[in-house]
């Protein structure tokens, strides 16, 4: 039998919905999460889905298994 390997995410984020942009691109890179200008992650991996309660989660999965987290 193989055995799978589950990653959980370096950092997830909810966002409302109906943020503006600049809004949610200032909250991503708040949270810690290397983002462009258009919303794109930098590095690593970055998976958005909607939410049940008009939102927004975000889910960053960075290339490195620990980093250090951006407020230590």
């Amino acid at each position: 039998m193989v055995k799978r390997f589950m990653h959980t995410a370096t950092v997830t984020l909810r966002l409302p919905l109906d943020i503006a942009s600049d809004d949610e691109m200032a909250a991503l890179r708040c949270a810690g999460i290397p983002v462009d200008a258009l919303g794109n992650a930098e590095s690593g991996y970055l998976f958005v889905r909607l939410g049940n309660r008009r939102c927004n989660i975000f889910r960053w999965f960075a290339v490195t298994p620990d980093p250090k987290a951006p407020w230590a």
